[in-house]
C-alpha cells in the first residue's frame, strides 16, 4: 500500500489551483443565470468532464483519478469538490452525487453494470443520481417505495424526491424496500433505473427551493416499473451493512467548507477594492471569520487522514464533527459578512446573496443537532449509528 495523499498537499496541486480559478471566475460569473430558472449547470458540468473531475473516484484503469475514501487517495476529491463549491455550490453537489454514485457503483456493480453506466463516463458528461430520498420516509434506511416479485422480475411504485442531476441524468441508483420483509437490512435495495423507462416520470418543476438552485433535484414517480435482478445493485442490505453512508459525510462537508471560502474570499476582494479595510470592527469581525475558517478546514483535513488511520466507526464521527463544524462556521459567517459588507453587496449584480441562499438551503441537508447527538451518544458509550445523516 502506497502512502496516503496527505490532505494539504492534494489541495494545492497545480491542476487543483486551476480548478478553482475555473470554479472562482467562469463557474461564479454563469451561477446568476443558472439561479434564476433552477437550471442545470451545463456549460460547467460539460468543462468538468473535459477536466476529468466528473469520474475523479473512478479507478484509473476506468479512466478516474482512483481518489476516494476506500484508496490511498481519499483526498483529491473531496479537495476538488471544495474546489468547485468556492465557484458554484450547486454545480459542487451534482458533481458529489456522480461521483458518488460512481464510486459505489464501481465498488458492487456487476460487470455488464459496470460496462453499462461506467464506461460512458470516459466518452461525455454522462451522469448519475443517488436517491434515497422520498416524502414521509420513518427512516433513512426504511423506504415507502416498494418492489414485489412477479413472473421474471419485480415492479416497483412509489415516488422518489430531491433527485439530483435528473434533467440530464443518463441513470439513477434509488432506494426501494423489498415487499415482504419489515427487516431493512433484509429489505433496503438499491435498483438502477432510466429515464426512458415505461412506469418512469419525473417532475423537474417541483424544485424551486431558496438555494442551491444550480442543483436541480427532481421529483422521481415509479409507476408499476418493471425491473430484472439485472438492475439489483448489490444484494439486499448491501448500503446499510457496508456502511455507505458514513462514507458520504465528508462530500457534504467539502461542499460547505467551499462555499464558505468562496463567499469569504468575495467578501475580502470587495471590502478591498472600496477601501473598508481600515475600521477596527471591521477588522475584528474579519479576524474572527478567519479564525473559525482555519478550524473548519483543520477538522476537514483531520476527518480525511481518519478514514486511513482510524477504525472506520471513528473515522465516521470525524466525518460528521467536520461535517457540523463547516455548516455552523458556514452560518455564522453568513451573518458576519453582510453586516460588514453592508446591503449593497447583496444586490444581484454581486453573487453573495446567492452564496447565502445556497447555504443556507444546503446545510439544511443534515441534521446537526442530531449528528451532535450521535457524537454524544459515542462519548457517554450508549448505542449509536455513525451513519445516519438525520
Amino acid at each position: 500500500m502506497e502512502r496516503p495523499i496527505d490532505p494539504e498537499a492534494a489541495l494545492h496541486t497545480a491542476e487543483m489551483t486551476a480548478l478553482r480559478e475555473l470554479a472562482t471566475t467562469k463557474f461564479r460569473e454563469r451561477g446568476r443565470a443558472y439561479d434564476a430558472n433552477c437550471d442545470m449547470p451545463v456549460e460547467n458540468i460539460r468543462e468538468l468532464h473535459q477536466g476529468g473531475w466528473l469520474r475523479t473516484t473512478l479507478s484509473k484503469e476506468r479512466g478516474g483519478r482512483g481518489s476516494n475514501l476506500d484508496t490511498d487517495d481519499p483526498a483529491t476529491y473531496l479537495q476538488a469538490q471544495r474546489s468547485i463549491a468556492q465557484g458554484c455550490p450547486g454545480t459542487a453537489h451534482c458533481v458529489q452525487v456522480t461521483n458518488h454514485t460512481a464510486w459505489c457503483l464501481e465498488a458492487i456493480g456487476t460487470k455488464s453494470q459496470k460496462k453499462r453506466y461506467l464506461e460512458p463516463m470516459r466518452e461525455r458528461s454522462f451522469l448519475g443520481s443517488f436517491v434515497g430520498s422520498e416524502a414521509k420516509r420513518k427512516h433513512m434506511y426504511m423506504m415507502n417505495t416498494t418492489a414485489k416479485k412477479v413472473d421474471g422480475g419485480w415492479v416497483i411504485n412509489g415516488e422518489k424526491n430531491y433527485a439530483t442531476n435528473a434533467p440530464t441524468m443518463d441513470f439513477a441508483i434509488i432506494f426501494v424496500a423489498l415487499a415482504g420483509t419489515e427487516d431493512y437490512n433484509q429489505n433496503h435495495q438499491m435498483i438502477i433505473i432510466e429515464p426512458g423507462m415505461e412506469g418512469v416520470s419525473m417532475d423537474h418543476a417541483w424544485y424551486r427551493p431558496n438555494g442551491m438552485r444550480a442543483a436541480p433535484s427532481s421529483i422521481i414517480t415509479l409507476d408499476n416499473v418493471f425491473v430484472t435482478e439485472d438492475q439489483f445493485l448489490g444484494e439486499p442490505g448491501t448500503y446499510p451493512r457496508q456502511r455507505w453512508q458514513g462514507k458520504f459525510h465528508l462530500g457534504f462537508a467539502a461542499t460547505y467548507l467551499g462555499a464558505t471560502e468562496g463567499m469569504y474570499d468575495w467578501y475580502l476582494d470587495y471590502m478591498r477594492k472600496r477601501g473598508r479595510g481600515r475600521d477596527g470592527i471591521t477588522q475584528m469581525r474579519t479576524g474572527e471569520m478567519k479564525i473559525q475558517l482555519e478550524a473548519a478546514r483543520a477538522i476537514f483535513h483531520h476527518a480525511i487522514a481518519c478514514w486511513k488511520t482510524k477504525p472506520v466507526v471513528e473515522a465516521e464521527l470525524a466525518s460528521m464533527a467536520a461535517k457540523s463544524t463547516a455548516a455552523h462556521v458556514a452560518f455564522e459567517l453568513s451573518h458576519k459578512i453582510i453586516h460588514a459588507a453592508g446591503s449593497t453587496a447583496l444586490f444581484d449584480e454581486f453573487p453573495l446573496s446567492r452564496y447565502l441562499r445556497d447555504l443556507e438551503t444546503h446545510v439544511l441537508h443534515a441534521g446537526h443537532d442530531r449528528t451532535a447527538q450521535i457524537i454524544g451518544q459515542s462519548e457517554l458509550g450508549e448505542s449509536f449509528d455513525s451513519t445516519l445523516q438525520r
